[in-house]
């Protein structure tokens, strides 16, 4: 493990506060009588969907059984990147190039308002946005040519932009940040990472690499390195780090040759690592030493309780990229407490589709399974349960659903 301290790396910040454009989007709603007061119990769930090519998303107080039809009864659009907050749907819309935010009503999700992305950071578009626990909004894209990230702060209470602009990242032994997420944790914000040549995708590095940064200054980074194994530390749909309720952060790697095009780090093990008071420390979760092939981790989500659920690739089943989104993942249960690797008897299905999940309630966490060629269904799984401690709810309509986003709204 190695720290890293950069004192003349500056982030670049482009403040607009005086000049954000603010798009009302209220009046562009058909019916008015879609408002209304927010209601936990009708409003319980936030779906969203692609259906035959196209996005719908919508609310319902039922997950566990039944059937959920979500064409004609759902907004248009995408919901896939986006959060939850106290009654409120933020979404990345980049067709549009706004982050809009919807109230959560009993008919549906309506929309209050949205800021230009194009105003906020120009010459960026968001592909992740995370609510804080300190109360703002944090939106981020992948690093340009020379390693900048772009991205934007937005108070939660007033919806309005408090910072925007370009994160510097440093370079790592004449390496530039090919790729980052960045998690927020108190006064800091830990970027998982993937430091190569940005022209090949090559000369990856040899470890895992976090760059750590006061937030929300964007200050001041560090970083830290270990050597478990390599690969990309930032995820794919999913962030590919989390804090569990102690405040550690764990991260898992990807080390498809598919993603990088390249073997580099493909013979790499697929792990998960942990972060305590600012650096590696010395655990290390080896989770391609519980298959008998080679493996990749393609999206892992928390549950809560030191769970947590991965989706593991088989390398022989994927030789072309479009085969991760045939029924190729299979869901895995992580104990992270116990270093215990478990493969559950779900159907196997493209997990790889999922951007966005976080929906636990009462020891239960929920996934969506939509199966290629066939259905899709939301599953309830008994946290730190097992292989078969789950029972399937909720149906959606139709064999060519893919559900890409599900939350648990209060």
């Amino acid at each position: 493990m190695t720290t890293k301290r950069l004192i003349n790396t500056t982030v670049i910040c482009l403040f607009l506060a005086l000049n954000f454009t603010f798009v009302s989007c209220s009046d562009s709603d058909d019916n008015d009588d879609n408002g209304g007061t927010p209601n936990p119990e009708n409003t319980k769930y936030l779906v969203g969907a692609e259906v035959d090519a196209e996005g719908y998303y919508l609310t319902t107080d039922n997950i566990s059984s039944g059937s959920i039809s979500i064409v004609g009864n759902g907004a248009e659009g995408y919901a896939n990147l986006s959060v939850t907050v106290d009654g409120y749907l933020y979404i990345l819309n980049n067709t549009e190039g706004l982050t809009e935010k919807f109230e959560l009503t009993e008919n549906g999700p309506v929309k209050v308002d949205a800021i230009s992305n194009a105003v906020l950071t120009p010459g960026a578009f968001f592909r992740y946005i995370q609510a804080t626990d300190n109360g703002d909004l944090f939106l981020s894209n992948n690093p340009d040519d020379n390693g900048q990230v772009p991205y934007g702060i937005i108070d939660i209470d007033t919806f309005s932009a408090t910072s925007s602009g370009f994160i510097a990242f440093p370079s790592v032994e004449n390496k530039t940040n090919l790729w980052s997420n960045g998690l927020v944790q108190g006064d800091k914000i830990y970027f998982g990472t993937l430091y190569g040549d940005p022209a090949t995708w090559g000369q990856l590095s040899e470890n895992l690499i976090t760059v750590i940064f006061d937030y929300p200054s964007l200050t001041n980074p560090t970083v830290i390195e270990s050597d478990a194994s390599a690969g990309m530390t930032a995820g794919y749909r999913t962030n590919g780090s989390f804090a569990t309720e102690n405040g550690e952060i764990y991260q898992y790697n990807i080390t498809s040759s598919l993603w990088y095009g390249n073997d580099e780090v493909a013979n790499e093990p697929s792990v998960f690592v942990r972060i305590t008071d600012g650096d590696y420390d010395d655990y290390k979760l080896d989770v391609s030493a519980h298959f008998n092939e080679p493996i990749s981790i393609w999206n892992a989500w928390y549950a809560g309780n030191g769970i947590a659920y991965a989706n593991v690739v088989r390398v022989a089943d994927v030789p072309e990229w479009g085969d991760l989104n045939q029924n190729t993942g299979t869901l895995v249960e992580i104990d992270l407490y116990n270093n215990t690797v478990t493969e559950l008897t779900l159907p196997k299905a493209s997990f790889v589709n999922i951007f966005t999940l976080d929906c636990v309630e009462n020891g239960k966490f929920y996934i969506p399974v939509s199966i290629t060629g066939g259905d899709a269904s939301i599953y309830e799984l008994t946290i730190g349960g097992g292989a078969s401690a789950y029972s399937k709810g909720a149906s959606l309509d139709g064999s060519n659903v893919y559900v890409n986003a599900l939350f648990r709204n209060f």
